[in-house]
């Protein structure tokens, strides 16, 4: 038994660098983006260079939080399945880090990609707004989301009080 959560522990492992890993790549294209937006300011002279750099930094931005989320994922999986004691820990890790079980974790994630959806969304309708692409009805399901899963997490909060 002793072996299968030694493996279990490895495999958790394995997942946590993946998911590092892969903020590490969203913070390369976050910053490819935003090195890319001043490349339209060089252009200043073309109509809608502004509304271009305005869109990769948009972008740029949500890549961020996106590397953030998964990097916060990341770390509450690596504390949760930490089997060692606390003093294997950073002694100064801030207290909305230090998660004792998925619920916490969850919450942390969630306010984390509500945040991400918000600046994906603004990202989203600027990009339209510079295309003249009109709002349709299918636009809206992105801030119902954000509304749902906001209304899901109070509620969350106050079961929890």
């Amino acid at each position: 038994m002793k072996t299968l959560f030694s493996l279990l522990n490895i495999v958790i492992m394995v997942i946590v660098v993946f998911v590092f890993a892969s903020g590490i790549f969203i913070t390369g294209l976050g910053v490819y983006d935003f090195t890319h937006a001043f490349a339209f300011f060089d252009q200043y002279h073309e109509k809608g260079s502004v509304q271009l750099s305005t869109l990769s930094l948009l972008k740029a931005v949500d890549l961020f939080l996106l590397a953030i989320v998964l990097f916060v994922f990341a770390f509450g999986l690596l504390v949760l399945f930490n089997n060692k004691t606390e003093q294997a820990l950073p002694p100064n890790l801030p207290p909305w880090l230090k998660v004792k079980n998925f619920i916490e974790l969850k919450v942390i994630l969630w306010e984390a990609v509500l945040t991400t959806l918000v600046i994906s969304y603004l990202a989203y309708l600027a990009e339209h707004r510079v295309e003249a692409k009109p709002i349709v009805f299918q636009d809206i399901t992105v801030p119902v989301a954000i509304m749902l899963i906001s209304v899901s997490l109070f509620f969350l909060k106050k079961g929890e009080h």
